[in-house]
Protein backbone atom coordinates (compact mmCIF):
# COMPACT_ATOMS: atom_id res chain seq x y z
CA UNK A 1 0.00 0.00 0.00
CA UNK A 2 1.95 2.99 -1.22
CA UNK A 3 -0.57 5.82 -0.96
CA UNK A 4 -2.07 5.96 2.48
CA UNK A 5 -5.61 7.26 2.67
CA UNK A 6 -6.28 10.82 3.80
CA UNK A 7 -8.13 9.54 6.87
CA UNK A 8 -7.44 7.14 9.72
CA UNK A 9 -7.73 3.53 8.56
CA UNK A 10 -8.43 2.14 11.99
CA UNK A 11 -11.47 4.36 12.44
CA UNK A 12 -12.62 3.61 8.92
CA UNK A 13 -12.52 -0.14 9.52
CA UNK A 14 -14.60 0.33 12.67
CA UNK A 15 -17.13 2.28 10.64
CA UNK A 16 -17.19 -0.53 8.07
CA UNK A 17 -17.99 -3.12 10.72
CA UNK A 18 -20.82 -1.00 12.11
CA UNK A 19 -22.27 -0.31 8.67
CA UNK A 20 -22.17 -3.97 7.68
CA UNK A 21 -24.65 -4.79 10.44
CA UNK A 22 -26.88 -1.71 10.30
CA UNK A 23 -27.08 -0.61 6.66
CA UNK A 24 -28.55 -2.24 3.60
CA UNK A 25 -28.09 -1.74 -0.12
CA UNK A 26 -25.00 -0.55 -1.91
CA UNK A 27 -23.69 2.65 -3.44
CA UNK A 28 -23.32 3.15 -7.15
CA UNK A 29 -19.74 2.64 -8.35
CA UNK A 30 -18.39 3.39 -11.82
CA UNK A 31 -15.67 0.85 -12.64
CA UNK A 32 -16.70 0.08 -16.22
CA UNK A 33 -13.71 -1.19 -18.24
CA UNK A 34 -12.49 1.25 -20.90
CA UNK A 35 -10.01 -1.02 -22.70
CA UNK A 36 -10.88 -1.94 -26.28
CA UNK A 37 -10.57 -5.33 -28.05
CA UNK A 38 -7.91 -6.02 -30.66
CA UNK A 39 -8.37 -8.75 -33.26
CA UNK A 40 -4.67 -8.68 -34.18
CA UNK A 41 -2.69 -7.96 -31.00
CA UNK A 42 0.95 -7.04 -31.44
CA UNK A 43 3.74 -8.21 -29.19
CA UNK A 44 6.39 -5.90 -30.57
CA UNK A 45 7.62 -3.11 -28.31
CA UNK A 46 5.06 -0.40 -27.56
CA UNK A 47 7.63 2.09 -28.69
CA UNK A 48 11.19 1.91 -29.89
CA UNK A 49 13.98 2.75 -27.50
CA UNK A 50 13.54 6.41 -26.63
CA UNK A 51 15.60 9.38 -27.57
CA UNK A 52 16.40 10.68 -31.02
CA UNK A 53 18.21 8.72 -33.70
CA UNK A 54 21.63 9.58 -32.26
CA UNK A 55 23.32 6.48 -30.88
CA UNK A 56 24.97 7.19 -27.55
CA UNK A 57 27.61 5.48 -25.50
CA UNK A 58 25.65 6.09 -22.27
CA UNK A 59 22.05 4.96 -21.72
CA UNK A 60 20.02 5.58 -18.57
CA UNK A 61 17.04 3.68 -17.17
CA UNK A 62 14.91 4.89 -14.25
CA UNK A 63 12.48 3.28 -11.79
CA UNK A 64 10.31 5.59 -9.69
CA UNK A 65 8.91 4.15 -6.45
CA UNK A 66 5.54 4.65 -4.82
CA UNK A 67 4.78 7.16 -2.10
CA UNK A 68 2.10 9.56 -3.32
CA UNK A 69 3.10 13.13 -4.16
CA UNK A 70 6.20 12.70 -1.98
CA UNK A 71 7.45 10.07 -4.46
CA UNK A 72 6.35 12.09 -7.49
CA UNK A 73 8.23 15.14 -6.20
CA UNK A 74 11.40 13.23 -5.28
CA UNK A 75 11.39 11.55 -8.72
CA UNK A 76 10.88 14.89 -10.40
CA UNK A 77 13.87 16.26 -8.48
CA UNK A 78 15.92 13.33 -9.80
CA UNK A 79 14.97 14.31 -13.36
CA UNK A 80 16.08 17.87 -12.65
CA UNK A 81 19.34 16.52 -11.26
CA UNK A 82 19.89 14.42 -14.38
CA UNK A 83 19.39 17.52 -16.50
CA UNK A 84 21.99 19.34 -14.40
CA UNK A 85 24.62 16.63 -14.98
CA UNK A 86 23.70 16.28 -18.70
CA UNK A 87 22.14 12.82 -18.51
CA UNK A 88 18.48 13.69 -19.08
CA UNK A 89 18.69 13.07 -22.85
CA UNK A 90 20.22 9.65 -22.25
CA UNK A 91 17.11 8.35 -20.45
CA UNK A 92 15.72 5.56 -22.64
CA UNK A 93 13.62 3.63 -20.10
CA UNK A 94 11.39 4.81 -17.27
CA UNK A 95 9.25 2.66 -15.00
CA UNK A 96 6.86 3.90 -12.34
CA UNK A 97 4.54 2.65 -9.64
CA UNK A 98 1.86 4.49 -7.67
CA UNK A 99 2.96 8.08 -7.00
CA UNK A 100 6.11 7.52 -9.04
CA UNK A 101 4.01 6.46 -12.03
CA UNK A 102 2.62 10.00 -12.32
CA UNK A 103 6.12 11.41 -12.90
CA UNK A 104 7.15 8.48 -15.11
CA UNK A 105 4.10 8.81 -17.34
CA UNK A 106 4.30 12.60 -17.67
CA UNK A 107 8.01 12.47 -18.49
CA UNK A 108 7.35 9.65 -20.95
CA UNK A 109 4.64 11.72 -22.60
CA UNK A 110 6.40 15.09 -22.78
CA UNK A 111 10.12 14.35 -22.45
CA UNK A 112 12.28 17.31 -21.46
CA UNK A 113 9.24 19.63 -21.62
CA UNK A 114 7.81 17.84 -18.57
CA UNK A 115 10.38 19.64 -16.43
CA UNK A 116 8.82 22.99 -17.31
CA UNK A 117 5.31 22.55 -15.91
CA UNK A 118 4.97 19.33 -13.89
CA UNK A 119 5.35 21.21 -10.62
CA UNK A 120 2.56 23.67 -11.35
CA UNK A 121 0.24 21.13 -13.01
CA UNK A 122 0.58 18.38 -10.40
CA UNK A 123 3.02 18.66 -7.51
CA UNK A 124 1.62 21.89 -6.09
CA UNK A 125 -1.98 20.94 -6.86
CA UNK A 126 -4.48 19.12 -4.65
CA UNK A 127 -5.12 15.85 -6.47
CA UNK A 128 -7.40 14.84 -3.61
CA UNK A 129 -9.90 17.61 -4.37
CA UNK A 130 -12.00 15.18 -6.41
CA UNK A 131 -11.83 12.37 -3.83
CA UNK A 132 -14.31 11.36 -1.17
CA UNK A 133 -12.46 11.61 2.14
CA UNK A 134 -15.10 11.89 4.87
CA UNK A 135 -14.55 9.09 7.39
CA UNK A 136 -18.02 8.87 8.81
CA UNK A 137 -20.04 9.55 5.67
CA UNK A 138 -22.66 6.80 5.28
CA UNK A 139 -22.22 6.93 1.52
CA UNK A 140 -18.47 6.45 1.82
CA UNK A 141 -18.92 3.53 4.21
CA UNK A 142 -21.27 1.85 1.77
CA UNK A 143 -18.90 2.47 -1.15
CA UNK A 144 -16.03 1.00 0.85
CA UNK A 145 -18.09 -2.10 1.63
CA UNK A 146 -18.90 -2.39 -2.07
CA UNK A 147 -15.24 -2.36 -3.12
CA UNK A 148 -13.81 1.11 -2.61
CA UNK A 149 -14.68 4.69 -1.71
CA UNK A 150 -13.48 6.40 -4.90
CA UNK A 151 -14.17 5.22 -8.44
CA UNK A 152 -13.43 6.54 -11.93
CA UNK A 153 -15.04 9.88 -11.12
CA UNK A 154 -12.18 10.57 -8.68
CA UNK A 155 -8.47 10.22 -9.45
CA UNK A 156 -8.68 8.93 -13.09
CA UNK A 157 -10.91 11.85 -14.07
CA UNK A 158 -8.76 14.37 -12.19
CA UNK A 159 -5.60 13.09 -13.89
CA UNK A 160 -7.25 13.26 -17.28
CA UNK A 161 -8.60 16.77 -16.79
CA UNK A 162 -5.50 18.28 -15.20
CA UNK A 163 -2.47 16.37 -16.48
CA UNK A 164 -2.79 13.81 -19.26
CA UNK A 165 -5.85 14.92 -21.20
CA UNK A 166 -6.99 12.34 -23.72
CA UNK A 167 -3.47 10.94 -24.20
CA UNK A 168 -3.19 7.17 -24.70
CA UNK A 169 -0.25 4.78 -24.81
CA UNK A 170 0.09 5.48 -28.52
CA UNK A 171 1.21 8.99 -27.56
CA UNK A 172 4.26 7.51 -25.82
CA UNK A 173 5.50 6.49 -29.27
CA UNK A 174 6.82 9.89 -30.24
CA UNK A 175 10.38 10.76 -31.28
CA UNK A 176 12.57 11.56 -28.33
CA UNK A 177 10.47 9.70 -25.75
CA UNK A 178 11.63 6.83 -23.50
CA UNK A 179 10.04 3.42 -23.22
CA UNK A 180 7.52 3.61 -20.36
CA UNK A 181 6.36 0.88 -17.99
CA UNK A 182 3.42 1.62 -15.68
CA UNK A 183 3.02 -1.04 -12.98
CA UNK A 184 -0.18 -2.02 -11.14
CA UNK A 185 -1.11 -5.20 -9.23
CA UNK A 186 -3.41 -7.98 -10.42
CA UNK A 187 -5.03 -8.82 -7.09
CA UNK A 188 -6.36 -12.20 -8.28
CA UNK A 189 -3.11 -13.53 -9.74
CA UNK A 190 -1.11 -11.72 -7.03
CA UNK A 191 1.38 -10.54 -9.62
CA UNK A 192 2.41 -7.20 -11.12
CA UNK A 193 0.28 -6.07 -14.04
CA UNK A 194 2.54 -4.22 -16.45
CA UNK A 195 0.97 -1.92 -18.99
CA UNK A 196 2.97 -3.18 -21.96
CA UNK A 197 2.21 -4.91 -25.31
CA UNK A 198 2.55 -8.54 -24.20
CA UNK A 199 0.12 -8.08 -21.31
CA UNK A 200 -2.51 -6.56 -23.56
CA UNK A 201 -1.90 -9.08 -26.34
CA UNK A 202 -2.68 -11.84 -23.86
CA UNK A 203 -6.14 -10.37 -23.26
CA UNK A 204 -6.61 -9.43 -26.95
CA UNK A 205 -6.85 -5.75 -26.11
CA UNK A 206 -5.47 -2.61 -27.75
CA UNK A 207 -2.83 -0.95 -25.57
CA UNK A 208 -2.43 1.95 -28.00
CA UNK A 209 -5.97 3.16 -27.24
CA UNK A 210 -5.76 2.78 -23.46
CA UNK A 211 -5.82 6.13 -21.59
CA UNK A 212 -2.63 6.98 -19.72
CA UNK A 213 -4.68 8.55 -16.90
CA UNK A 214 -6.46 5.23 -16.28
CA UNK A 215 -3.18 3.28 -16.11
CA UNK A 216 -1.64 5.75 -13.66
CA UNK A 217 -4.79 5.66 -11.52
CA UNK A 218 -4.65 1.85 -11.47
CA UNK A 219 -1.01 2.00 -10.36
CA UNK A 220 -2.01 4.26 -7.44
CA UNK A 221 -5.31 2.61 -6.46
CA UNK A 222 -4.92 1.97 -2.73
CA UNK A 223 -7.31 -0.76 -1.49
CA UNK A 224 -10.53 0.50 0.11
CA UNK A 225 -9.70 4.14 -0.68
CA UNK A 226 -10.12 3.33 -4.39
CA UNK A 227 -12.17 0.74 -6.22
CA UNK A 228 -10.13 -1.66 -8.36
CA UNK A 229 -9.56 -0.50 -11.92
CA UNK A 230 -11.13 -3.17 -14.11
CA UNK A 231 -9.73 -4.45 -17.40
CA UNK A 232 -12.02 -6.57 -19.59
CA UNK A 233 -10.51 -9.80 -20.90
CA UNK A 234 -11.15 -10.29 -24.63
CA UNK A 235 -8.92 -13.37 -24.93
CA UNK A 236 -11.69 -15.36 -26.65
CA UNK A 237 -11.87 -12.75 -29.42
CA UNK A 238 -8.52 -13.52 -31.03
CA UNK A 239 -6.19 -16.45 -31.56
CA UNK A 240 -3.16 -15.07 -29.74
CA UNK A 241 -0.74 -17.58 -28.22
CA UNK A 242 2.28 -16.88 -26.07
CA UNK A 243 5.62 -17.10 -27.93
CA UNK A 244 7.45 -20.38 -27.50
CA UNK A 245 10.32 -18.76 -25.61
CA UNK A 246 7.90 -17.52 -22.95
CA UNK A 247 6.21 -20.90 -22.65
CA UNK A 248 9.65 -22.37 -22.03
CA UNK A 249 10.44 -19.73 -19.38
CA UNK A 250 7.26 -20.60 -17.49
CA UNK A 251 8.40 -24.24 -17.25
CA UNK A 252 12.07 -23.51 -16.60
CA UNK A 253 12.81 -24.04 -12.90
CA UNK A 254 15.95 -21.94 -13.25
CA UNK A 255 14.05 -18.96 -14.67
CA UNK A 256 13.40 -15.86 -12.60
CA UNK A 257 10.46 -16.45 -10.21
CA UNK A 258 9.16 -13.02 -11.22
CA UNK A 259 9.15 -13.97 -14.89
CA UNK A 260 7.56 -17.36 -14.21
CA UNK A 261 4.78 -15.81 -12.14
CA UNK A 262 4.16 -13.14 -14.75
CA UNK A 263 4.01 -15.60 -17.65
CA UNK A 264 1.73 -17.90 -15.66
CA UNK A 265 -0.63 -14.96 -15.12
CA UNK A 266 -0.62 -14.24 -18.86
CA UNK A 267 -1.46 -17.91 -19.49
CA UNK A 268 -4.38 -17.71 -17.08
CA UNK A 269 -5.76 -14.71 -18.95
CA UNK A 270 -6.29 -16.94 -21.99
CA UNK A 271 -9.14 -18.64 -20.11
CA UNK A 272 -11.98 -16.11 -20.17
CA UNK A 273 -14.39 -18.49 -18.44
CA UNK A 274 -12.15 -18.19 -15.37
CA UNK A 275 -10.93 -14.61 -15.76
CA UNK A 276 -13.44 -12.43 -17.55
CA UNK A 277 -12.17 -9.27 -15.88
CA UNK A 278 -8.76 -8.36 -14.47
CA UNK A 279 -8.98 -6.32 -11.24
CA UNK A 280 -6.13 -3.91 -10.58
CA UNK A 281 -4.99 -2.08 -7.46
CA UNK A 282 -1.89 -0.20 -6.30
CA UNK A 283 1.28 -1.48 -7.93
CA UNK A 284 3.06 -1.15 -4.60
CA UNK A 285 1.23 -4.22 -3.33
CA UNK A 286 3.51 -6.38 -5.49
CA UNK A 287 6.43 -4.08 -6.37
CA UNK A 288 6.82 -0.69 -4.69
CA UNK A 289 10.01 0.24 -6.55
CA UNK A 290 8.54 -0.22 -10.02
CA UNK A 291 11.04 -2.90 -11.01
CA UNK A 292 8.60 -5.41 -12.50
CA UNK A 293 8.78 -3.96 -16.01
CA UNK A 294 12.57 -4.10 -16.31
CA UNK A 295 12.85 -7.44 -14.47
CA UNK A 296 10.40 -9.10 -16.86
CA UNK A 297 11.95 -7.41 -19.90
CA UNK A 298 15.37 -8.76 -18.92
CA UNK A 299 14.30 -12.21 -17.75
CA UNK A 300 12.01 -12.95 -20.70
CA UNK A 301 14.05 -11.32 -23.49
CA UNK A 302 14.24 -13.50 -26.63
CA UNK A 303 17.48 -11.81 -27.78
CA UNK A 304 20.53 -11.22 -25.57
CA UNK A 305 20.61 -7.48 -26.29
CA UNK A 306 16.99 -6.78 -25.30
CA UNK A 307 15.49 -4.49 -24.03
CA UNK A 308 17.97 -2.39 -26.02
CA UNK A 309 17.72 -2.19 -29.77
CA UNK A 310 20.40 -3.96 -31.74
CA UNK A 311 21.91 -0.61 -32.72
CA UNK A 312 22.08 0.70 -29.16
CA UNK A 313 23.51 -2.59 -27.91
CA UNK A 314 26.43 -2.24 -30.31
CA UNK A 315 27.11 1.40 -29.49
CA UNK A 316 26.55 1.53 -25.73
CA UNK A 317 29.50 1.49 -23.35
CA UNK A 318 27.69 2.36 -20.11
CA UNK A 319 24.16 1.40 -19.07
CA UNK A 320 23.08 3.09 -15.83
CA UNK A 321 19.86 2.00 -14.12
CA UNK A 322 18.74 4.19 -11.23
CA UNK A 323 16.13 3.07 -8.69
CA UNK A 324 14.55 6.12 -7.05
CA UNK A 325 13.28 5.10 -3.61
CA UNK A 326 10.96 7.56 -1.87
CA UNK A 327 9.95 5.13 0.87
CA UNK A 328 9.31 6.34 4.38
CA UNK A 329 11.94 6.12 7.08
CA UNK A 330 11.39 4.31 10.39
CA UNK A 331 8.95 6.27 12.53
CA UNK A 332 7.12 6.04 15.85
CA UNK A 333 8.35 5.74 19.43
CA UNK A 334 6.33 2.77 20.62
CA UNK A 335 9.48 0.67 20.92
CA UNK A 336 10.44 2.81 23.95
CA UNK A 337 7.48 1.69 26.03
CA UNK A 338 5.72 -1.51 27.02
CA UNK A 339 2.51 -0.20 25.47
CA UNK A 340 1.88 0.07 21.74
CA UNK A 341 1.70 0.07 18.88
CA UNK A 342 -1.92 1.23 18.58
CA UNK A 343 -4.15 0.02 15.74
CA UNK A 344 -3.03 2.61 13.19
CA UNK A 345 0.66 2.24 14.07
CA UNK A 346 0.31 -1.53 13.85
CA UNK A 347 -1.36 -1.33 10.45
CA UNK A 348 1.35 1.02 9.17
CA UNK A 349 4.11 -1.20 10.57
CA UNK A 350 2.67 -4.38 9.03
CA UNK A 351 2.18 -2.68 5.67
CA UNK A 352 5.67 -1.16 5.65
CA UNK A 353 7.23 -4.48 6.67
CA UNK A 354 5.55 -6.35 3.81
CA UNK A 355 6.32 -3.66 1.24
CA UNK A 356 9.95 -3.17 2.29
CA UNK A 357 10.63 -6.92 2.34
CA UNK A 358 9.18 -7.34 -1.14
CA UNK A 359 11.12 -4.45 -2.67
CA UNK A 360 14.42 -5.61 -1.21
CA UNK A 361 13.90 -9.02 -2.81
CA UNK A 362 12.88 -7.43 -6.11
CA UNK A 363 15.99 -5.23 -6.06
CA UNK A 364 18.23 -8.23 -5.50
CA UNK A 365 16.56 -9.94 -8.47
CA UNK A 366 17.25 -6.85 -10.57
CA UNK A 367 20.92 -6.74 -9.64
CA UNK A 368 21.30 -10.42 -10.50
CA UNK A 369 19.46 -9.95 -13.78
CA UNK A 370 21.70 -7.04 -14.69
CA UNK A 371 24.86 -9.04 -14.01
CA UNK A 372 23.62 -11.89 -16.18
CA UNK A 373 22.59 -9.43 -18.86
CA UNK A 374 26.02 -7.82 -18.89
CA UNK A 375 27.58 -11.24 -19.51
CA UNK A 376 25.09 -12.08 -22.27
CA UNK A 377 25.51 -8.68 -23.88
CA UNK A 378 29.29 -8.93 -23.99
CA UNK A 379 29.12 -12.45 -25.42
CA UNK A 380 26.69 -11.34 -28.11
CA UNK A 381 28.76 -8.29 -29.03
CA UNK A 382 31.88 -10.41 -29.33
CA UNK A 383 30.07 -12.73 -31.75
CA UNK A 384 29.55 -9.91 -34.26
CA UNK A 385 31.70 -9.47 -37.32
CA UNK A 386 33.59 -6.20 -37.99
CA UNK A 387 31.26 -5.55 -40.92
CA UNK A 388 28.17 -5.79 -38.68
CA UNK A 389 29.69 -3.33 -36.24
CA UNK A 390 30.77 -0.96 -39.02
CA UNK A 391 27.26 -0.85 -40.46
CA UNK A 392 26.04 0.68 -37.19
CA UNK A 393 29.03 2.76 -36.06
CA UNK A 394 30.42 3.66 -39.47
CA UNK A 395 33.65 1.89 -38.55
CA UNK A 396 34.78 -0.99 -36.37
CA UNK A 397 38.04 0.77 -35.52
CA UNK A 398 38.53 1.30 -31.80
CA UNK A 399 35.48 -0.79 -30.88
CA UNK A 400 35.95 -3.24 -28.00
CA UNK A 401 33.20 -5.83 -27.68
CA UNK A 402 33.86 -6.23 -23.95
CA UNK A 403 33.80 -2.50 -23.25
CA UNK A 404 30.29 -2.35 -21.89
CA UNK A 405 29.46 -1.80 -18.23
CA UNK A 406 26.06 -2.12 -16.57
CA UNK A 407 25.61 -0.31 -13.27
CA UNK A 408 22.65 -0.31 -10.89
CA UNK A 409 22.25 2.49 -8.35
CA UNK A 410 19.58 3.14 -5.74
CA UNK A 411 19.08 6.69 -4.53
CA UNK A 412 17.03 7.30 -1.40
CA UNK A 413 16.45 9.71 1.46
CA UNK A 414 19.18 7.98 3.45
CA UNK A 415 21.76 9.33 0.96
CA UNK A 416 21.16 12.79 2.42
CA UNK A 417 22.05 14.18 5.82
CA UNK A 418 20.15 12.54 8.72
CA UNK A 419 18.03 15.61 9.52
CA UNK A 420 16.83 16.01 5.92
CA UNK A 421 16.21 12.27 5.62
CA UNK A 422 14.04 12.33 8.75
CA UNK A 423 12.05 15.31 7.52
CA UNK A 424 11.46 13.64 4.16
CA UNK A 425 10.47 10.38 5.81
CA UNK A 426 7.79 12.17 7.82
CA UNK A 427 6.06 13.59 4.73
CA UNK A 428 2.72 11.78 4.50
CA UNK A 429 1.87 9.42 1.68
CA UNK A 430 -0.98 11.22 -0.01
CA UNK A 431 -1.80 13.30 -3.08
CA UNK A 432 -2.00 16.64 -1.27
CA UNK A 433 1.08 18.15 0.36
CA UNK A 434 2.10 21.48 1.79
CA UNK A 435 4.21 23.59 -0.63
CA UNK A 436 7.20 23.39 1.74
CA UNK A 437 7.00 19.58 1.70
CA UNK A 438 6.92 19.50 -2.10
CA UNK A 439 9.91 21.81 -2.36
CA UNK A 440 11.85 19.76 0.19
CA UNK A 441 11.28 16.54 -1.80
CA UNK A 442 12.10 18.11 -5.18
CA UNK A 443 15.28 19.73 -3.87
CA UNK A 444 16.28 16.45 -2.22
CA UNK A 445 15.90 14.54 -5.49
CA UNK A 446 18.07 17.01 -7.34
CA UNK A 447 20.65 17.02 -4.57
CA UNK A 448 20.90 13.23 -4.30
CA UNK A 449 21.59 12.88 -8.02
CA UNK A 450 24.43 15.36 -7.83
CA UNK A 451 25.84 13.54 -4.78
CA UNK A 452 25.53 9.93 -6.00
CA UNK A 453 25.75 10.28 -9.78
CA UNK A 454 27.62 13.52 -10.23
CA UNK A 455 30.68 11.72 -11.56
CA UNK A 456 28.46 9.42 -13.64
Amino acid sequence: MTVRPPFRLARLFAAFAFAATTLAGCASIDNTPVNQPSALPRITAANTVGGDDTLRTTIVGLAFSGGGTRAAAFSFGVLKGLRRIDLIDQVRFVSGVSGGSVTAAYFGLRGRAALDDFESRFLYRDAEEALRTQVYSVGNVMRALDGGVNDRSGLPTWLQQNLFGAATFKDFRRPGRPVVWINASDIYSKTPFIFEPLTFASICSDLDRYPIAEAVAASAAVPIVFTPVVIRNYADKCGFTLPDYLESEAKNRDASPNVRAYVNALTQYRNTSKIGFVKLLDGGLTDNWGLAGINVALGAAPEPFKPLTREDAITVEKFLFVVVDAGRTISGDWTKTLEGPNAKELLDAVTDTAVDSAVRNSFEVLRLQMKLWETRLRSWRCSLTPDEVARIRGTADGWNCNAVNIRVERVAFEDLDPDTAQRLGRIPTRFKLEPAEVKLAVDAGEQVVTKVLGGH
